[in-house]
């Protein structure tokens, strides 16, 4: 098991893959709930339970978003992939590999790493939200711990997982995360949503830049030093109804101006070419040329968490497990 190397690239801007669509809307959502978790409480209730009754003090209170981390983004795909491709369900890989020694393999430059796993879900919003923000056993806590400032999600038809680390971040860009959704337009005319987090001070002007015209962002969860920001775009379509439109996100603040991707852009639209199909879609689970989803019905019956807190010190990664498995059936 070796873990890839980035080639040279700014922040944000895709390596081999890495991160995928379905991957940033994963983290978007993780920032989100730290960002203003108590803007979530109708999610809340659909997964069973409430943030006035069973978030502690800690999980309620704001946090700084995290940063998107190469080496955590492919250790999260590496154990979703393996988990899906071995019918498996668990922290440790399925050769054996136990959870610190994988994790030690993909990211060194921290001993202080976490770890959220689930099955089964139909959708980043409702694993973030419904699931691991309603469990007990360590998921909310690891989301809203205070010590994490990396984090690396992996997508894989419906197994997911969330890998937090504690080490610096090699940017200094308020902006950690941006996406746009749904993936891709459908039926020849659709609203897109395009979200960014942020986190600074002075903050003058937040915008999304598609087809390199410039479209202003507000903020919807947390505030204007630290929250997410959202506008929903009409796409302009073709007269066979294809669209591929590219965009960056672009802020000024205090500290000057910044860019995520920082070098380069985002692609989206069923229209876009096979590279880009394969670089930005890459192991999400989504398929298909017209943007529906790979993920059939009969992988969505059961749904189960596991979820684990972590401490540990430099040059080693020491696990400190939760209550193990925790299971729930859904209705489709």
């Amino acid at each position: 098991m070796t873990a890839l190397l980035p080639a040279f690239a700014g922040y944000g801007d895709p390596v081999d893959g890495y991160p995928n669509w379905a991957e940033r809307e994963l983290h978007l959502y993780t920032n989100a709930a730290r960002v203003d978790p108590e803007a979530h409480e109708e999610s809340y209730q659909a997964g069973g339970c409430s943030f006035y009754q069973h978030f502690s003090d800690d999980e309620q209170t704001p946090k700084d978003p995290v940063y998107w981390q190469f080496d955590l983004n492919d250790a999260a795909r590496y154990h979703s992939d393996d988990m899906h491709a071995n019918d498996w369900f668990s922290h440790d890989s399925s050769d054996g590999t136990s959870f610190q020694q994988r994790m030690a393999n993909f990211y060194p430059k921290s001993g202080s790493v976490g770890e959220n796993i689930a099955y089964g879900y139909p959708d980043q919003w409702a694993v973030n939200f419904e699931g691991w923000m309603c469990s007990t056993d360590g998921h909310r806590a690891n989301i809203m711990s205070g010590m994490w400032n990396e984090l690396g999600t992996g997508v894989v038809s419906n197994y997911y997982t969330q890998d937090f680390g504690g080490g610096t971040p090699e940017t200094g860009l308020n902006i950690r995360m941006g996406v746009h959704t749904p993936q891709m337009p459908r039926d020849g005319s659709e609203d897109i949503t395009f979200y960014a987090d942020y986190a600074g001070e002075a903050l003058s002007g937040i915008f999304v830049v598609l087809d390199g015209e410039p479209y202003p962002l507000e903020v919807v969860w947390g505030t204007d030093e630290r929250g997410v920001f959202a506008v929903e775009i009409e796409l302009a379509f073709e007269d066979d109804g294809a669209y591929c439109g590219q965009y960056y996100f672009w802020y000024e603040d205090a500290d000057g101006e910044g860019t995520f991707p920082e070098e380069g852009s985002y692609l989206l639209g069923a229209a876009c070419d096979e590279d880009w199909v394969a670089e930005q879609i890459g192991a999400g689970g989504f398929t298909s040329g017209d943007g529906s989803s790979s993920r059939g019905s009969d992988l969505m019956g059961d749904i189960r968490l596991v979820g684990c807190s972590a401490t540990g010190v430099a040059g080693a990664a020491w696990l400190l497990p939760l209550v193990g498995l925790a299971r729930r059936r859904r209705s489709l």
